[in-house]
């Protein structure tokens, strides 16, 4: 029994401990780089597994498409039992021939006309079916013309097109979107250790002047400012960090990743040579690659295909059919069969049908139109954002480089500060002033990197390029 009881404690540790060991592995960040997160937030974004669903249906609707175009093959079958047969009225046959025989016989002489001896003309009920019947049916039909068939094959085509672009247009927006998210990270994690680095000097140069103090080399008012400083950093620094981690929570959202599960962004946010093309050269680029124009583009193209899609109704279709079928009738179920087959062509054209035809074309014309206006707007608007971005770039670009020689000099400045004032010829203002401007000067460069990689995401996304398949 001892035996048995201490085997289950041991099982019981066992447990404990794997549980927590794989809690830990939950709990464990994970360490994610660029590339990682757009492979996850490309297979997981519900929008491109839509779009891929798009071009896989937009694929079976060409197949379809074709198929008004090839030969059908039906089959049919069916038997059915009159309970009471179909009646169809016919003259008195027997009555005609009476009356016809009586009428040359009293001509004639042969007999004394007699009324009496004819009989009254009427109708009388007859049925040329039997109780039961079966009828075995193939037919065969094969379009030789039409105009609605063939276009509808056309603009089957570009609608997969259409779908395939759609799905270009959302991975780039996809990919860009992650990167940001991706970059927001890296600066706000680089800005909180750069508040956590000002805290930590504000509070060596506290116990400095501390130290100081007590030595009666400074005054009460500059330790207590130093106290102030300390304290005022404090709560940028906390607020710094829920920034981070705020972006990561947005960083997840974009990926589609638990929330709960921790992830460690892996990268750097610095600054790279990006050779960028002559902006009117990038105009035309434009006019040619941005992927929601070509989405606007190819639904034109669609327009167009309906336009001339309803137009075809006022065309004639003709159709080659043939078939065989094998019958027969019973009355008693002993069937009499026979066979019967035809092979023929059918001309049709619609004459008249209340103008209907007419009322889609022009409802066809006017998206055709309404497309055309918003590839318009929709240039002018790429124009102008294109531009914007240029902007954008090349302003971030001197900053970065303004801002990196601040860094220098505000080091230097703060290195200076730092020595005058433990060497008793300088103010506490001076060292706070200087950390505060070195501090500031990180940041601003911090920051006009992340402006410089985000117009360079965003004039890629604007050309349609897409780094990743």
């Amino acid at each position: 029994m001892k035996s048995k009881f201490i085997k289950n404690q041991i099982l019981i540790f066992c447990i404990i401990i794997t549980y927590f060991i794989l809690l830990s592995e939950n709990l464990k960040a994970f360490n994610l780089t660029l590339d990682s997160a757009i492979r996850i937030g490309i297979t997981n974004n519900n929008e491109l597994r839509i779009s891929l669903l798009e071009i896989e249906k937009a694929e079976k609707a060409v197949k379809e498409a074709k198929g008004h175009a090839y030969p059908s093959l039906d089959f049919t079958t069916s038997f059915y039992h009159y309970i009471q047969k179909p009646i169809f009225f016919f003259p008195d046959f027997l009555a005609l021939l009476n009356n016809s025989t009586y009428g040359i016989l009293f001509r004639e002489g042969l007999l004394t006309q007699d009324q009496s001896k004819l009989l009254p003309m009427g109708l009388i009920k007859q049925s040329f079916v039997l109780q039961n019947q079966f009828e075995s049916k193939l037919q065969f039909n094969q379009v030789l013309f039409n105009s609605t068939v063939f276009r509808g094959i056309g603009a089957s085509k570009i609608y997969l097109d259409l779908s395939k672009f759609k799905y270009k247009a959302t991975l780039a927006k996809t990919i860009a979107q992650i990167k940001k998210a991706f970059y927001a990270c890296l600066l706000l994690k680089n800005v909180s250790e750069i508040y956590e680095q000002s805290l930590k000097n504000a509070e060596e140069n506290l116990q400095l002047i501390k130290s100081m103090f007590n030595q009666g080399l400074v005054s009460e008012f500059e330790l207590l400012q130093a106290e102030v400083q300390v304290e005022n950093l404090k709560p940028i620094v906390e607020n710094s960090r829920n920034s981070y981690e705020n972006s990561l929570k947005n960083l997840k959202l974009v990926i589609n990743l638990p929330i709960e599960k921790e992830i460690e962004p892996i990268g750097e946010l610095e600054y790279f040579d990006y050779d960028i093309p002559n902006l009117g050269k990038s105009m035309i680029e434009l006019l040619e690659n941005n992927l929601d124009l070509k989405v606007l583009e190819y639904k034109k193209k669609i327009d167009f295909e309906m336009v001339e899609l309803y137009r075809s109704e006022y065309y004639p279709s003709l159709v080659a059919f043939g078939n065989f079928s094998f019958a027969g009738q019973s009355d008693k179920f002993n069937f009499q069969t026979y066979t019967q087959s035809l092979v023929g062509i059918q001309l049709s054209i619609n004459l008249f049908n209340g103008m209907q035809t007419k009322s889609r074309v022009q409802q066809s014309i006017i998206n055709y139109k309404e497309t055309e206006e918003q590839i318009e707007q929709l240039k002018s608007f790429l124009k102008k954002q294109l531009y914007e971005k240029y902007l954008e770039f090349e302003k971030s670009k001197k900053q970065i480089l303004a801002q990196g020689k601040n860094i220098k000099l505000a080091e230097k400045a703060y290195q200076i500060a730092q020595t005058r004032y433990k060497e008793g010829t300088g103010i506490q203002l001076e060292l706070k002033n200087s950390e505060l401007e070195l501090r500031q000067a990180k940041i601003n460069y911090q920051q006009a990197v992340f402006e410089y990689i985000v117009a360079i995401i965003d004039i890629e996304n604007i050309l349609g390029v897409i780094y990743y398949e």
